[in-house]
């Protein structure tokens, strides 16, 4: 597992203008700023811009987001949500952060650091 997600490579984009339908499998960091219908499995950090919309499970290891995303997060050693983002859906982390005016409907299970 990535030791600290801030040292983590962008690998793989999608585009504004771009929609996918199907699951997304990815082992580097990934910034999505189209729509997914799906689910996102990434062995590092998944980047939603302000354009982003994911309805589907989100399992990485860490999230940051400006996106919509309906469905639950995984995510174990830090979700960001920013302003416009918001998150319909439960969600799993050890560090999470929500900016003053996200909307966040679901539950959230907070685990255990990992050092």
């Amino acid at each position: 597992m990535l030791k600290d997600f801030r040292q983590a490579k962008t690998t793989g984009f999608i585009g504004e203008h771009t929609e996918m339908v199907g699951d997304l499998v990815i082992e580097g960091g990934i910034r999505i700023d189209g729509r997914i219908k799906g689910d996102i499995q990434c062995k590092s950090v998944v980047y939603l811009g302000a354009t982003a919309s994911v309805e589907g499970n989100i399992n990485a290891v860490a999230l940051i987001s400006s996106g919509r995303v309906v469905g639950d997060v995984v995510a174990p050693q830090h979700i960001q949500v920013n302003i416009p983002g918001s998150i319909k859906g439960d969600i799993r982390t050890s560090e999470l952060i929500l900016e003053k005016g996200v909307f966040f409907q679901g539950s959230c299970q907070m685990t255990e650091p990992h050092k």
